[in-house]
C-alpha cells in the first residue's frame, strides 16, 4: 500500500529539510522527507506529484540520482535544488535542462520562489 504525499523532499541537511518543509506545509501541501544514503529503497512506499530533492554538487552523480527519480516516480515533476547552482532565472533554466528536471531552485531561495514553482508545477 502506498503513503501519498503531494511532495517527496530529498535534503540531507536537517535545517534545510526543516526550513523548506515547513514552506510547504504552510502553503497546504503534504510533505515527506528524507534524507540519507538509503533513500531511495524508502521510497517504495511513497507516490507524490512533486520530488524535491538537493542534488549538492550538480556535477558528482547528480544525474543518476535524477535518472533513479524518473523511474520511481515517471509522473512526478522533480526540482533541483543546490547551493553549487548560479542564481538567476536563466542559469536555472539552462541547469533544469541539463539536468533533466523540471526545475531548478539556487540555494539560498525564498519560501515564496519555492512554493510558487511547486504551484506551476501542479498546475
Amino acid at each position: 500500500m502506498e503513503t501519498e504525499a503531494d511532495i517527496l523532499l530529498i535534503e540531507d541537511d536537517p535545517f534545510m529539510r526543516e526550513l523548506v518543509s515547513l514552506s510547504l506545509r504552510d502553503a497546504g501541501y503534504r510533505v515527506a522527507e528524507f534524507s540519507g544514503q538509503g533513500w531511495l529503497f524508502l521510497l517504495e512506499a511513497f507516490a507524490a506529484r512533486v520530488v524535491i530533492v538537493d542534488v549538492s554538487d550538480p556535477k558528482s552523480g547528480s544525474r543518476k540520482v535524477i535518472d533513479a527519480l524518473r523511474v520511481r516516480f515517471p509522473a512526478a515533476s522533480i526540482v533541483a535544488i543546490s547551493g553549487y547552482f548560479h542564481a538567476g532565472p536563466a542559469m536555472a533554466g539552462a541547469v533544469a535542462r541539463q539536468l533533466g528536471v523540471d526545475r531548478a531552485l539556487a540555494k539560498p531561495f525564498g519560501s515564496s520562489e519555492l512554493v510558487g514553482a511547486v504551484k506551476a508545477l501542479l498546475g
